[in-house]
């Protein structure tokens, strides 16, 4: 076999320069245009009631992170950062714990990337979450649908609420998630 080698002129090589510096070019202006459609993270001192944003993180089952920025004081520490939801009157199984990876699982996939409405009063729990209820695209409030498939109980330390303790009644008669025979819940998710 030969050697074959191909002799480009000068002229071709500056224009093969030319054709890849433009394409490259072009690449980076869209680029930037496909950023600069995406909708802003809002930053906002006031809190809107309810809060409407897109999810853009899951901490764990009932906490999540919004597209949107509070710098009001009673965000605490996470003043000026994304708002992170902790979800009232329930509390999901904790990292190393049965069913920790699949109520985490199944708030994402209800929730990330999708717009929501949090329906809250305005506390903060000591650690900079707003404390709300999380009203999914379809209408359904997914805190509640966390404890009717057994992947939550209710959280009665800190809620009195009567649907939650029903909805946990109605879940361990079906023997379902963490009432399950294989997930009988610790005293540590309790």
């Amino acid at each position: 076999m030969h050697n074959l080698k191909f002799p480009i002129s000068r002229q071709m090589a500056v224009y093969l320069l030319v054709l890849i510096f433009t394409f490259g070019l072009t690449s980076f202006k869209n680029s930037a245009l496909a950023q600069s459609n995406k909708k802003p993270i809002e930053r906002s001192s006031d809190l809107p009631s309810p809060l409407k944003a897109e999810v853009v993180g899951i901490q764990d089952g009932d906490t999540i992170e919004m597209k949107f920025v509070y710098n009001g004081k009673k965000a605490g520490f996470r003043k000026g950062k994304a708002v992170r939801i902790r979800f009232l009157h329930i509390n999901t199984p904790e990292r190393g714990r049965p069913y920790y990876k699949v109520a985490k699982q199944f708030t994402s996939d209800r929730c990330f990337h999708k717009i929501v409405s949090i329906k809250h009063s305005g506390e903060f729990d000591k650690y900079g979450r707003l404390l709300g209820e999380v009203v999914l695209p379809d209408g359904k409030i997914l805190n509640k649908e966390l404890v009717k498939n057994g992947l939550a109980v209710h959280f009665k330390k800190y809620s009195s609420s009567q649907e939650y303790s029903d909805l946990e009644i109605q879940a361990k008669k079906r023997k379902i998630g963490i009432w399950s025979p294989q997930g009988q819940v610790s005293a540590a998710v309790k």
